[in-house]
């Protein structure tokens, strides 16, 4: 038989989908490209004359790309260093271009790193800044276009991130996906980025970057990758049942590199392909609710350390999101329909009958006020289940655990949706609250003037007066003293409510204890934590009570204000969102006068 020509061009699977991706891919460059289509065509069998009268080029260029190919592979399609002047950035320098862009902006930069402000910052200059951002796709805040699934893309029924490998030059995305097809496979809407990336709204940008740095750093790994099998199975065990984890991965050297075990891998042939993967993944992550602050360091932080102290010895960069809590089910908040399935188990922790529990939650000092005792019962089980923004409150479960009928469920569900503690559904239906900085500047707005007005009035009335808020206020001291913040940010709104009532003005306080309710909704969704915070809300509550003791009202309308503007800080940080928020409410509400000595980033409820 005979054998091959030498000069013969025999094409791997990865090396045939690299070339194909050049030729098809709007932000390849022409060059590349052509000499992508020169490989494929000699591939092909075609002679170097052939070739050269199909692509309209000369036959020495077919010549030197093939050469090149042979000699060198996909790499030596790219461009070769040129005589003269090196450079100005060589991997080094790129590498931390890319990985200050994970760093905060300088002072000044409202929008993040530019051209501009990232030139003054390394002393290259803005063209060289530019040209490295777009060659690595790793521009702060840009979209990328990207183009259509290829065979090794991840599955559109993908939902979101839950694990993140690195090892030079190695990447590896772990993502979920639901049993099934079809669109109902999908189950409800979550946030692609999820739980691994918390709030960080430039995920996309994080990935690409980690994609970057790893081509930069590393160089092929010949066997198994160290640390990736236990990432794996770290991965597996952290998902639910029924859920299946794709891996998307570039920089293995082929099903070699692959650990055994679960996971389905998604193999880009390059690390431009993975980063257009991740950023296809993630397009739908806009149109997504994000999920409250995740309780762990963020990821670009902690990638950012990594990066940093990086050297060729160092352990992989792994991150995996830790499981979703498990719900009792049936839950009485939850995404989908409601169900009149009723449920054995009580929804209602054991204790006194209810009547006892609504006489000693009336009796505690500064406790609510509520004149329909069903009203109190849905308020506390709403506030203790753990509920998620957008979660449909479910009639049946919660008419079954508080053993009263759905008739009389639905209509205390609704009074508390005229309070603002719920969000009122099209067809009757409520839901937890979504909450955005919009309505946390509604909320304390509100709470601000009011609140000032009471100070004033309850000055007017006298020390005999504040016994009830006395009793309130010795509570807040106690939580403070055992440091317990879940506590602690009930009892001090029990207070803020108690001084509500002694003003003797009905509405005004009625009025409040609503904005209470609601507020308390906002701490429990958020799930604020004031452990930081707890001896600054006493002394800020005691420096209250001292000034109406001393009938000065302007002297504690003011403290109130000074209690409002950090709690206002404190809950918009908790948002995913920018920083305007904390200055549109100085703008809207004025900015308290701080005495000498007062502290200004406590926080409060």
């Amino acid at each position: 038989m005979a054998g091959r020509p030498r000069d013969a061009v025999v094409l791997t699977e990865d090396e045939r989908a690299a070339l194909l991706l050049w030729t098809r891919s709007r932000s390849c460059s022409q060059a590349r490209a052509l000499r992508a289509r020169i490989v494929l065509a000699c591939a092909g069998g075609a002679t170097s004359t052939a070739v050269a009268e199909h692509l309209g080029v000369s036959r020495d260029m077919v010549g030197k790309w093939r050469g090149r190919f042979l000699a060198e592979r996909l790499a030596g399609l790219d461009e070769q260093p040129r005589p003269g002047r090196p450079p100005a950035a060589d991997d080094d320098t790129v590498a931390h271009v890319l990985v200050r862009t994970l760093t905060p902006p300088p002072p000044g930069a409202a929008r993040g790193w530019s051209t501009r402000s990232m030139a003054a910052e390394t002393g290259l200059s803005q063209s060289t800044v530019s040209r490295i951002w777009r060659t690595y796709r790793a521009q702060p805040g840009a979209r990328v276009q990207v183009g259509p699934r290829r065979a090794w893309s991840l599955p559109d029924r993908a939902e979101e991130a839950v694990g993140l490998f690195t090892a030079p030059p190695v990447c590896v995305l772990a993502v979920t996906a639901r049993s099934g097809r079809g669109p109902s496979a999908r189950g409800p809407a979550v946030p692609v980025a999820g739980r691994l990336f918390g709030q960080d709204r430039d995920a996309a940008h994080v990935l690409a970057v980690v994609c970057a740095f790893a081509a930069l750093r590393g160089e092929r790994h010949l066997g198994e990758v160290p640390g990736l099998r236990a990432f794996v199975e770290q991965v597996t065990s952290a998902v639910g049942a029924g859920t299946s984890v794709h891996l998307l991965a570039h920089g293995l050297s082929g099903a070699a590199g692959r650990p055994d075990g679960s996971g389905r891998w998604h193999h880009a042939p390059g690390s431009e392909a993975w980063t257009e993967e991740a950023h296809r993944f993630l397009a739908a992550d806009d149109r997504l609710p994000r999920e409250p602050a995740s309780r762990t360091p963020r990821l670009r932080d902690a990638l950012l350390t990594w990066s940093t102290t990086w050297t060729p010895s160092a352990a992989p960069f792994t991150r995996v999101a830790p499981p979703r809590p498990s719900y009792v089910i049936p839950a009485i908040c939850g995404p989908d329909n409601d169900s009149n399935t009723p449920d054995t188990r009580s929804l209602v922790p054991p204790g006194p009958p209810e009547a006892a529990r609504i006489t000693a939650l009336d009796a505690a000092p500064g406790a609510p006020v509520t004149s329909d005792p069903v009203i109190g019962l849905l308020r506390e089980a709403l506030l203790t289940t753990g509920c998620r923004p957008g979660d449909r409150v479910r009639e049946a479960p919660l008419a079954h655990g508080l053993g009263l009928s759905r008739r009389v469920v639905r209509a205390g569900l609704r009074a508390l949706a005229e309070e603002g503690m719920l969000d009122l559904l099209p067809g009757g239906a409520t839901a937890i609250p979504d909450i955005t900085a919009k309505d946390v500047l509604d909320l304390y707005a509100l709470r601000a003037s009011l609140g000032a007005l009471l100070m004033r009035r309850i000055a007017m009335l006298g020390r005999e007066n504040l016994a009830p808020a006395s009793a309130a206020l010795a509570e807040v001291h106690a939580a403070a003293r055992d440091n317990d913040h879940l506590r602690i940010r009930e009892v001090d709104l029990r207070y803020q409510d108690a001084l509500a009532r002694i003003a003797d003005l009905p509405q005004a306080a009625h009025t409040f204890e609503r904005l209470t309710a609601r507020l308390r909704m906002f701490v429990t969704v958020l799930d604020m934590n004031y452990s930081q915070a707890c001896d600054t809300i006493a002394s800020e509550d005691t420096a209250v009570h001292d000034a109406l003791r001393d009938a000065d009202g302007n002297e504690a309308a003011r403290l109130w204000r000074v209690k409002i503007e950090r709690c206002v800080r404190y809950m918009i940080a908790q948002l995913s969102e920018d920083d305007v928020a904390p200055y549109l409410w100085t703008t809207l509400a004025g900015r308290p006068r701080l005495r000498p000595g007062e502290p200004r980033g406590a926080a409060a409820n």
